[in-house]
């Protein structure tokens, strides 16, 4: 499976055309392995949970996703899932995310609006800016919000948050 430069992912029986990645003229392919890896990074696994499910080293996995960044123009996992979102839904769905329980507080405003942020691929720095908030308040936001949505990191969170539909 290929993902060509006019933007159509190409299996030997099927072709996928999908929207973002396919804007952005894509000089390179994904392989498979960079496929599998951006399935499991959009149910937010570790680099070593990614390494183990596929039988591999960490190392090994940290390369493949810095691939996966350079091919795709990103700077971090949450942009490589937002540019690659609908190579998700066409590689393998091996790992689904559990349902949350019930959130132990309500989602507040400020946490929205993080999510929100989150869901764009910003880094703490940007969220603080824009939010005119510290760094370490936007750190403990993060917590929150961790906490609150089940969750161990910002993609987990998002996943979360879109099964809530708070985004």
């Amino acid at each position: 499976m290929t993902l060509r430069c006019d933007g159509v992912f190409e299996s030997s029986r099927r072709h996928y055309p999908f929207g973002r990645v396919g804007q952005r003229e894509l000089s390179e392919t994904l392989s498979r392995t960079e496929l599998d890896i951006m399935t499991l990074l959009g149910g937010g696994l570790t680099n070593r949970e990614i390494a183990d499910n596929l039988g591999t080293t960490v190392g090994t996995t940290k390369w493949h996703i810095h691939q996966i960044f350079r091919k795709l123009h990103v700077r971090n996992r949450i942009e490589a899932l937002i540019q690659g979102r609908e190579l998700l839904t066409l590689a393998s769905r091996g790992h689904e995310l559990a349902p949350a329980g019930p959130t132990p507080e309500p989602i507040r405003r400020t946490e929205l609006a993080i999510l929100g942020l989150l869901n764009q691929g910003m880094t703490n720095q940007e969220i603080a800016n824009n939010l005119a908030i510290t760094i370490g308040t936007t750190k403990w936001y993060l917590n929150q919000i961790f906490g609150k949505l089940q969750a161990r990191n910002r993609i987990e969170a998002l996943a979360r948050a879109q099964q809530g539909e708070w985004l």
